[in-house]
């Protein structure tokens, strides 16, 4: 189980504590902070809030948010969005817009209405986090990770169906047909790129399976595109001031392509950082986790 061993060498003495935020509408979304500790004449700590992307909730985060606080000395954060196994809903899809306005009133309700966090979204919490600031939500910073770019994931899937057949039919049972929860060698495949023990990539594909029970209104999410206006250039133009952006891309991502970080990168106007040889779950994957998490919190803290 070597991925959860990792796990367990990033913690700390420091503790996550887990609760429920209930938002206005009545739903109730999974909200995990791990605070560090008090440091003599320091100021007071700066605030992430993580977004996970489809099949993964906040437990995903764990071992980053442990780091963050311990070792970059922020007050760390992550939710489970709404549909996820920690924050059931009614609904049999939730819309990206749903999702934007649970994060900004979960983080009013936690940390204030005039809280400006920075936000740390991977995958298609990356599009979640970017339809909040832009529908209002005031951070100080937006880091994504491997995430969707602004065009939406369809022109990512053509480019494998022309890169090779096989690889566009695993992606396509992993994601549409769920297979990454049924079938643990599929979520090893496009998560981790095979690097987990079969051990550890069962235990994953359980949670997998639990947390994309209810997943994202893909059709309501593709009629919505192109969501946010870009200039010339392919950049934000409603881009709020002053917004500070960090573009990680993996070199080895099997879901989210070269083009696709590039993409993203051009529309936060952003120079992409990209981590050699590594998978798609960047705060997860072996040997990789502990370094990508120091590139982000180093990342968030270099403007305090």
């Amino acid at each position: 189980m070597k991925s959860l061993v990792l796990a367990a060498s990033l913690a700390t003495a420091l503790q996550i504590t887990h609760k429920r935020v209930t938002l206005p509408s009545g739903q109730r979304l999974e909200w995990l902070t791990c605070i560090p500790a008090a440091r003599p004449f320091a100021p007071p700590p700066k605030d992430v809030v993580c977004v996970h992307g489809t099949f993964h909730g906040a437990w995903c985060w764990e071992p980053w948010l442990e780091r963050f606080a311990s070792e970059h000395g922020v007050k760390a954060h992550a939710l489970s969005l709404r549909g996820t196994s920690a924050s059931p809903c009614e609904e049999k899809a939730v819309k990206l817009s749903t999702h934007a306005r649970d994060l900004t009133e979960a983080i009013e309700a936690e940390l204030g209405a005039n809280a400006r966090p920075a936000l740390v979204a991977h995958s298609f919490g990356g599009p979640v986090a970017l339809d909040a600031v832009a529908t209002g939500l005031d951070v100080e910073a937006v880091a994504l990770l491997c995430s969707v770019p602004p065009s939406g994931n369809k022109p990512g899937t053509a480019r494998v169906l022309r890169r090779s057949l096989g690889d566009a039919w695993l992606i396509t049972r992993a994601f549409a047909l769920k297979t990454a929860g049924s079938r643990p060698a599929d979520g090893n495949a496009v998560f981790f790129n095979g690097l987990l023990d079969d051990a550890t990539a069962e235990a994953y594909a359980a949670r997998f399976f639990a947390d994309s029970r209810k997943g994202l209104d893909l059709s309501d999410y593709q009629r919505s595109l192109p969501r946010w206006p870009v200039d010339a250039a392919g950049a934000w133009a409603a881009k709020p001031a002053g917004l500070r952006s960090l573009v990680v891309g993996c070199a080895a991502d099997f879901v989210v392509d070269a083009e696709a970080v590039a993409e993203t990168a051009a529309f936060m106007d952003a120079e992409p950082v990209v981590i050699p040889d590594c998978p798609h779950d960047l705060m997860l994957a072996p040997g990789f986790a502990e370094g990508a998490c120091d590139l982000v919190g180093s990342w968030v803290t270099s403007a305090a």
